[in-house]
């Protein structure tokens, strides 16, 4: 392992306790690495496909039989996916600083409590009994905390927000991803619609030849 292969590793171990000084780094520096960014955005992808069904009987109520491990990789790794998106289009217009860059690996690295304690949690659940779950639940609350944690100080690190602009950039991160869901939404079903008629045009010709 080169050297800077480790200065990037060690950039960030530092962000998950010194999370300004590190994201600082990170922006202006170029200290962050995309690649230690994707894993961790895999790594939550796949945590999430394993807490589907492999989390104790006593905390699981999901259909486990109905598992679409694909959909829901894509589900988390495409939320992370399109906050990133979200959050450089409207930080553009806010005057943010941050590229889409600095925004996944800033979002990525804030995930770190989660796959960690999450994993903690999914094999614990198999050996606690009901009076225990809290104890678990508590554990998936703290990871939670600590992320939105990591995630403001680092947005509002590579942005250069005030704590208040960084709020109100979040809150209109989460509009314009709903907004982009919509068109999204919108686009898919009228090339679904335009493909059934295409079709419909295609039968009705070869019946008539």
């Amino acid at each position: 392992m080169n050297e800077q292969a480790k200065e990037k590793i060690s950039y960030y171990k530092t962000s998950l306790f010194h999370p300004f000084y590190a994201f600082y780094e990170i922006r202006f520096r170029k200290k962050g690495s995309l690649k230690i960014a994707f894993v961790l955005m895999c790594l939550f992808g796949i945590l999430q496909c394993a807490a589907y069904q492999y989390t104790g009987f006593v905390m699981n109520k999901n259909p486990v039989h109905e598992m679409n491990s694909v959909s829901i990789f894509l589900t988390y790794a495409g939320g992370v996916v399109l906050f990133t998106i979200s959050n450089w289009a409207v930080t553009t217009l806010f005057n943010g600083k941050g590229g889409m860059g600095d925004i996944f690996t800033v979002v990525c690295y804030s995930l770190t409590p989660l796959i960690a304690l999450d994993l903690i949690v999914v094999i614990a659940s198999n050996f606690v009994i009901i009076e225990e779950v809290m104890i678990l639940q508590a554990i998936h609350g703290i990871a939670l905390v600590y992320f939105i944690f990591l995630a403001m100080a680092g947005l509002c690190t590579i942005h250069e927000y005030s704590l208040k602009e960084n709020i109100i950039s979040i809150l209109a991160t989460f509009i314009a991803a709903a907004i982009i869901i919509f068109i999204g939404v919108l686009f898919f079903t009228m090339i679904e619609k335009m493909a059934g008629f295409i079709w419909l045009v295609v039968e009705e010709a070869m019946r008539k030849l």
